[in-house]
């Protein structure tokens, strides 16, 4: 009976394997990554302002409490007062600012502080930023995919952390043990405790500092392993037209820790490919040895003689080289050889001739 197909297992998804998918979902990868990172640095830039929006109010409000004497404000605007005006604001001369000058400006300061979170500006330009990697991962889980832009921590870019002299993490359950105790349960336990608690395993951080779409294991393999090595391959030239683009400026330049020398190709060899046939021993053997006609004997490395078949058409080849010359005696041998078979055949052909002026010379005498 013919054996059946497993039929795929339920679940599976077996997109179309080719280069036009590849490139339509590499497209919407980079559509995705591109708006992340836009939203990101809009995030860096307006918490930057907020930073210093912060620390401007904090330095009026410590104006505003400290008497005239200790005001901090005073001091730089006394040294440009004498720079520009020496004549009028000597180093004897105090300035003295109006009363309600800190107190003013600590008011525009706290009313900005209070219209850009009034205004939504904090939801729109910052926390939007925030959840925009959430929501695209909400909306891509029907399609069995998920935007990984997870980075390493920082410790694992140092060989030693300080602080975990001090503050120990804990060490991690090997797989292998995890696999053995579970082994070594009974059935019941194992079922309790497999409905009460499973863990899920966690996403590791992204290879790509950009980040990188990643599939479920619902996908098939194959299609993954493809866009993965396709993805690759056009990281590969984007960094190189990057740092083409980066060497043609001023600071790359002067960047020579990132200078690569270009690849030094190794030139190709000049020696020919030889085919590989190999003569068969049988056909040599029930021939009574010589040279076999099925194939070339293998060449020797060790620079020996290299015996090529008999051309039968006695034409000289363009092009064929031997390695070495055949001993005289072999070739004696051979006209020999040659020379015996023409001159058996002619003694052949002198016998049948006199034998056939025999039978005609008998035919022509007279019967008494």
């Amino acid at each position: 009976m013919p054996s059946r197909s497993t039929p795929p297992p339920k679940g599976v998804v077996f997109p179309q394997n080719d280069s036009a998918t590849y490139r339509d979902l590499l497209l919407f990868e980079e559509r995705l990554k591109t708006t992340a990172a836009s939203l990101q640095r809009r995030k860096s830039r307006y918490q930057i302002f907020l930073l210093q929006l912060l620390i401007v109010i904090a330095f009026l409000l410590w104006e505003v409490l400290l008497p005239p004497e200790n005001s901090l404000l005073v001091v730089p605007c006394k040294m440009v007062l004498q720079r520009v005006l020496p004549s009028v604001y000597t180093t004897e001369k105090d300035v003295v600012f109006p009363p309600y000058f800190a107190s003013g400006l600590l008011f525009v300061s706290v009313t900005t502080l209070v219209l850009f979170f009034a205004s939504g500006m904090y939801s729109e330009k910052i926390g939007y930023a925030n959840k925009y990697v959430p929501h695209a991962n909400r909306a891509l889980r029907s399609f069995n995919m998920y935007l990984n832009v997870r980075r390493p921590p920082l410790r694992s870019k140092f060989y030693w952390n300080p602080i975990t002299f001090f503050f120990p993490r804990p060490a991690e359950v090997s797989p292998n043990a995890s696999r053995s105790n579970s082994r070594s349960t009974s059935p019941e336990a194992r079922a309790r405790s497999a409905s009460t608690s499973r863990p899920i395993p966690t996403i590791p951080p992204a290879a790509n500092p950009r980040g990188e779409l990643i599939f479920s294991s619902k996908v098939d393999k194959s299609f993954r392993e493809g866009y993965e090595r396709h993805r690759a391959t056009f990281e590969r030239k984007r960094e190189e037209k990057e740092r083409a683009e980066m060497r043609k400026t001023w600071l790359g330049r002067m960047a020579f820790w990132d200078r690569e020398g270009s690849p030094t190709t190794p030139p190709a060899s000049v020696t020919p490919t030889v085919p590989s046939r190999t003569a068969s021993v049988s056909s040599s053997k029930g021939k009574g040895g010589g040279n076999s006609r099925s194939g070339t004997p293998p060449t020797t490395s060790a620079g020996g003689i290299v015996m090529k078949p008999r051309d039968r058409s006695r034409s000289p080849r363009s092009g064929d080289k031997r390695d070495g010359t055949p001993p005289r005696r072999e070739k004696g041998s051979r006209r020999d050889k040659d020379s015996g078979s023409e001159a058996d055949m002619r003694t052949v052909a002198l016998e049948r001739s006199f034998g056939q002026d025999q039978v005609n010379r008998g035919s022509r005498l007279p019967v008494e």
